[in-house]
C-alpha cells in the first residue's frame, strides 16, 4: 500500500464510518474500481482506532455522564450491553462467512440495495417522540440485531442501527445517539480481533498505515458532525438514493 492510496482510503474510511452509506462497502468498492490490493490489517486497525477516537471525543460529555453518574445511567449500561451481543455472536460464528463475502460484487451490490431499502422505509415512520430514558432492553435488542446484520459488507452499521430505532419509535435524536454510543464497542472489538490477526507487520506497512491516522481521525468526526447536525431536520431517507446508485455500480463492475 502506497501513501496515497493510504490517505485515500482513510479519508473514505472517516467519512463513511458514521454516514449512513456503509464504510467497508465503499473500501471494498474503491479498491476493485482502482485496482488496489487488498488493505493490510495493520492499516484498517489504525484507521478503526482513529475513527473510535473521533467518536470517543464527539461523546466525550455524554461518557463522561455516563462514568460519573454510573447508577443514573445504569439502564442504558444494560442496553448497550444488550445491543452489543448480538454482533458478537454473529461476528464469532459466522467469521469465515462474512469474509467469503468481500470478494463478491455481486454480493456487494445486493447488500447496498438492502440498505438502500432500509433507508428509504424511514420515510414511513412518523416520530413518537420517544428518547433513551422511555427504552426498552426490546429496542437495543432489535437495534442491536439489526448492528449483528451490518458486519456484511456494504450494509451500514449506523443506517441500520438508526434505522432500527426509527422503526422502535424512537425520535431521531435518541435513535442517533444510541447508535453513535452503540459504535463504541463495535469498533473496539473489531480493532481486538484485528490486533490477534496482524503478523508479520513490515515497516513499509507500517509507515504507509501511520498516514491514515489522522485522515480518518479529522474526516470521521466530521461526518459525525454532519450526520448529528442533519439528522436535526433533514429526511434520512435521502442517502438510500445513494446507496442505490452504488447497488448499480457494484452490479455494473461485477459483469464488465
Amino acid at each position: 500500500m502506497t501513501i496515497i492510496e493510504s490517505i485515500f482510503l482513510a479519508i473514505v474510511q472517516g467519512l463513511t464510518e458514521f454516514l449512513p452509506v456503509s464504510s467497508s462497502g465503499h473500501l471494498v468498492l474503491f479498491q476493485k474500481i482502482f485496482g488496489m490490493k487488498e488493505a493490510p490489517i495493520f492499516f484498517d486497525t489504525m484507521v478503526h482506532g482513529a475513527t473510535l477516537v473521533a467518536v470517543i471525543f464527539y461523546l466525550r460529555k455524554d461518557l463522561l455522564d455516563i462514568l460519573f453518574n454510573f447508577k443514573k445511567n445504569i439502564k442504558l449500561i444494560a442496553y448497550l450491553i444488550i445491543g452489543t451481543l448480538p454482533a458478537v455472536f454473529f461476528g464469532l460464528f459466522f467469521k469465515k462467512f462474512i469474509e467469503q463475502t468481500f470478494d463478491s460484487l455481486l454480493f456487494l451490490s445486493l447488500c447496498f440495495f438492502i440498505t438502500a431499502i432500509i433507508l428509504f422505509i424511514t420515510k414511513f415512520f412518523k416520530e413518537e417522540g420517544r428518547d433513551i430514558s422511555q427504552m426498552s432492553w426490546k429496542d437495543s435488542l432489535m437495534i442491536g440485531i439489526f448492528q449483528a446484520v451490518s458486519i456484511l459488507p456494504s450494509i451500514s452499521r449506523s443506517g441500520a442501527t438508526i434505522a432500527s430505532g426509527i422503526f422502535q419509535g424512537l425520535d431521531r435524536k435518541t435513535a442517533l445517539k444510541f447508535s453513535f454510543l452503540l459504535s463504541i464497542p463495535a469498533i473496539a472489538g473489531a480493532i481486538v480481533l484485528q490486533i490477534f490477526n496482524i503478523s508479520n507487520v513490515s515497516s513499509n506497512e507500517i509507515y504507509s498505515s501511520l498516514w491514515g491516522f489522522f485522515p480518518a481521525l479529522i474526516f470521521g468526526f466530521l461526518s459525525l458532525n454532519f450526520l448529528d447536525k442533519y439528522m436535526a431536520n433533514k429526511k434520512f431517507s435521502v442517502f438510500a438514493y445513494y446507496c442505490l446508485f452504488l447497488a448499480i455500480i457494484s452490479l455494473a463492475l461485477n459483469y464488465i
